[in-house]
């Protein structure tokens, strides 16, 4: 047996059908269970990347590493639905690699959507088993669920993007505050210094010297003024 016949889904107790291994490159999906599976994957994705986003704003940054790696799940996944798809269509696996370039991807999708399966077994084994209710419901889900995100994520965007010019505004007003009051107190009134030891002593031999002026001064006043004789004093006597 080749290696190639190795990798092909055993049939199902249904002879006609074989089991759908989620996780399985080697699977066939129809169209409809390629959008069933698709919305299965990107419901737990937005709600992961969701809550990381929010924690990392709130709490660290550190949580944008689980979005991160939520992404590259979500990457890998895809390739692996798309690869199960186009076994479906009897073509190789690696026409999934088209996702990567620019053009090219439209025509993968338009094959991935509207192009139906191979009847029967083809060269990827035997078609998927029939379609189930929850397939249905999930693959209707699936534009309304994006239209959702989409009005989200429109609404979403402009907030952040206020919130961040605020918080950017607010980060200048803080730091033109904290530069200002430091101009302030750099421009503060000499009287309002604390004059120094030097400027102390300054001040005390200035006051020393002024007091020794005016006694000096006081002095020679005193000498300069005559004394009265008390001979010469005139007696009330003399004033009649």
């Amino acid at each position: 047996m080749s290696i190639e016949q190795e990798s092909i889904p055993q049939p199902s107790s249904d002879s006609g059908f074989a089991e759908v291994n989620f996780f399985s490159p080697s699977s066939r999906i129809n169209r409809l269970r390629y959008w069933a599976h698709s919305m299965l994957m990107a419901i737990p994705f937005y709600i992961v990347v969701g809550i990381s986003a929010f924690l990392a704003f709130k709490v660290s940054t550190l949580f944008w590493g689980i979005a991160v790696i939520a992404y590259i799940a979500l990457i890998a996944f895809s390739f692996i639905l798309i690869i199960q798809r186009l076994h479906d269509l009897d073509k190789s696996g690696w026409l999934s690699l088209l996702a990567l370039v620019p053009l090219a991807n439209l025509y993968l999708v338009v094959l991935l959507i509207f192009f139906k399966g191979t009847e029967g077994r083809n060269s990827y084994g035997l078609p998927p088993p029939p379609n189930k209710t929850w397939h249905w419901v999930m693959a209707l889900a699936f534009p309304v669920f994006f239209f959702v995100v989409g009005i989200l994520a429109a609404i979403a965007v402009p907030m952040y993007q206020n919130y961040a010019l605020g918080a950017q505004q607010q980060q200048i007003q803080d730091f033109d505050t904290l530069n200002g009051a430091e101009g302030q107190l750099d421009e503060a009134p000499v009287d309002d210094q604390v004059p120094s030891e030097e400027e102390s002593l300054d001040g005390e031999n200035l006051d020393e010297g002024e007091a020794a002026e005016e006694g000096d001064l006081g002095d020679e006043t005193h000498e300069q003024t005559p004394a009265t004789d008390p001979a010469e004093a005139p007696t009330p006597d003399t004033i009649k």
